[in-house]
């Protein structure tokens, strides 16, 4: 695959993981409407918090396609962008892909408690909201410098 095919394809995930994005950005807001008291049974459990695990399935792909996406940029498009004399801003775009799966990792996480019960409501909206507002300022100052950097790669 030639370079300028690859950067293509890189911007357009990035259309496409920010539109993903902005839907479980959607599904956090949801968690504010959770009632304060918990279901009773399981039935009415899953009736009560099916936004909770649409949520939680949505992380994980996004988590997936996350990873796929980030391999292809560090691969492929930082080692392009090193041989520019671009090492440092690749480092510190790596060091956002750790980050940003980090905050993935610990959003993931923070459901998995309140699903298992660990924790109460007010406490996955804090945790959530939370994790989701840094998440929001790394990921789009993150793709904006990508934007940028690859689209003269072009």
């Amino acid at each position: 695959m030639k370079l300028a095919d690859l950067v293509r394809e890189v911007l357009s995930e990035h259309d496409s993981l920010l539109k993903e994005w902005q839907t479980l950005n959607e599904l956090v807001l949801k968690v504010r409407e959770i009632d304060e008291k918990r279901p009773r049974s399981k039935e009415s459990f899953y009736e009560a918090y099916k936004d909770i695990s649409d949520l939680y399935s949505r992380v994980f792909l996004f988590m997936s396609k996350f990873t796929l996406h980030e391999l292809k940029e560090e691969s492929y498009l930082y080692l392009d962008l090193n041989e520019r004399g671009r090492l440092e801003l690749t480092l510190r775009l790596i060091e956002d892909h750790r980050r940003l799966n980090q905050l993935l990792e610990e959003f993931r996480k923070v459901i998995d408690d309140y699903r298992y019960m660990k924790i109460e409501e007010w406490e996955l909206r804090e945790r959530a909201e939370e994790i989701n507002q840094r998440m929001n300022a790394t990921l789009m100052e993150h793709m904006k410098i990508e934007h940028e950097e690859f689209s003269k790669l072009l």
